[in-house]
């Protein structure tokens, strides 16, 4: 690897984010500083500004302290702005450690791109990642979609040293008496990855020395596969959402191998750590079949369904609440995710909106879920909330709104006699719903 073919393939690879600022995560390992350093150097020639960001996970004590003030100083040597980023350093209970951090550290660094006006953030995932990627995710069973392995572009984020090796690196290093940190858990054969690479990976390069390149080659060839059977997909899929079901004979009828990745892109539309097993895309494939089972748990109590002829998703359940004091105006954010809001402004975007006689800004105002037995105008709140289509698992958790003890708003059923405003005056109320952003 060269500084000038290091150029060349950023150019070809990544042309849109010529003359852009861009902005590295840097963790301190080789790798990373080798793409900062070689970023660096070819600035000129790519014309992009450079920032960089380090994601301190508060894990490994003093020597996750030293990676971020090793960061500091390199940047300050390079003369590029180095911001260290935190994560909470406990996670939440039952979620996978290695899943939770990913996620987070990307959604650190995209909110640090987006505060830096950074185009897109550059990581230092290698050819030896990428080998490493593919067989454990062949090894544990993943299908084609998680075997095509890292990608070189996923949105915003881009991978410049996807065919360079981690020795060619730390060579590039040496040569400019660049140092850089080690992460003992990269050692410790605790780890599936490190086993990997320190165990697995050199005894494949053993017995077939070119095999961490064949494997990447298999990679993007599969991955390219991907791409076009995803843009199939695409053009043919249809998606069940929250409150919008979808007839199953519209699934049934794509090809099998469509079917598998239908359920794949279903989940990835989701809030969910993991993909769905095999086993829960089998269970999938036979309802689509049979109608059996009925419902798939695809994670975190998403719940795929089947209902005669139709696909609806099911969302997680949410639990009732007491009331919550509100104002005008206010936006208050209620259990389970619900977002109530108040306000004399034109709607800002609620699924459910309404405008309310001006009267209710004087009243004692609360939202509160509504209540089994309670009645509105003369029905049954919950068979109303039914009939509105609400998911069960919300039913009991609806958020209504009080006023001075009188339930004046029930979103998607209405509004008490004598609390409407027709004209522009008024009190404008909202709700949003949980998951809103999977309901377009």
């Amino acid at each position: 690897m060269t500084l000038n073919s290091f150029t060349a393939d950023f150019r070809r690879d990544f042309p849109d984010l010529l003359g852009r600022p861009i902005l590295v995560a840097l963790s301190g390992g080789a790798d990373s500083v080798a793409l900062l350093c070689l970023l660096r150097e070819a600035a000129s020639d790519l014309g992009c500004d450079l920032r960089a960001a380090h994601v301190h996970h508060h894990q490994r004590g003093v020597d996750a302290d030293g990676d971020a003030e090793y960061c500091r100083q390199l940047g300050e040597r390079l003369g590029i702005s180095v911001a260290v980023e935190h994560l909470a350093p406990v996670r939440p209970r039952g979620t996978s450690p290695e899943a939770w951090w990913r996620r987070e550290r990307y959604r650190t660094l995209e909110s640090a791109r987006i505060r830096l006006c950074c185009a897109a953030v550059a990581t230092a995932h290698t050819l030896d990642d990428q080998a490493e990627t593919v067989l454990m995710k062949l090894l544990r069973g993943s299908g084609p979609r998680g075997v095509a392995g890292v990608r070189r572009r996923t949105g915003l984020v881009v991978r410049p040293l996807l065919d360079v090796p981690r020795a060619a690196l730390r060579e590039y290093l040496r040569n400019r008496q660049i140092p850089w940190r080690e992460d003992a858990t990269n050692a410790d054969p605790s780890y599936p990855r490190a086993r990997m690479r320190h165990e697995v990976l050199p005894a494949i390069v053993a017995a077939f020395p070119r095999g961490v390149a064949h494997i990447s080659t298999f990679a993007a060839d599969l991955a390219a596969d991907e791409v076009f059977l995803a843009n199939l997909l695409e053009e043919r899929g249809v998606w069940p959402q929250v409150r919008r079901p979808v007839p199953a004979a519209l699934v049934t009828a794509l090809p099998e191998p469509l079917r598998r990745r239908w359920v794949l892109e279903l989940a990835g539309r989701l809030p969910l750590s993991e993909p769905p097993s095999r086993h829960q895309i089998e269970q999938v494939s036979a309802m689509l079949a049979t109608g059996k089972p009925a419902a798939v748990d695809l994670g975190h109590h998403w719940v795929l369904r089947r209902r005669e002829e139709a696909l609806l998703l099911s969302p997680p359940p949410v639990s009732a609440f007491g009331p919550r004091a509100a104002a005008v105006p206010s936006r208050v954010d209620l259990p389970g995710g619900f977002v109530g809001a108040l306000g004399s402004s034109a709607s800002s975007g609620g699924q459910h909106t309404a405008r309310l006689h001006s009267r209710v800004a004087s009243q004692a105002l609360a939202w509160r879920s509504a209540t089994p037995g309670e009645r509105f105008e003369g029905a049954s709140v919950m068979r109303r909330l039914a009939a509105a289509g609400v998911p069960a698992e919300w039913r009991r958790a609806w958020p209504v709104l009080d006023a001075g003890g009188t339930m004046v708003w029930v979103p998607g059923v209405g509004i008490a006699e004598g609390w409407s405003e027709d004209g522009a005056d008024g009190v404008v109320v909202e709700l949003e719903e949980p998951w809103g952003h999977h309901d377009r």
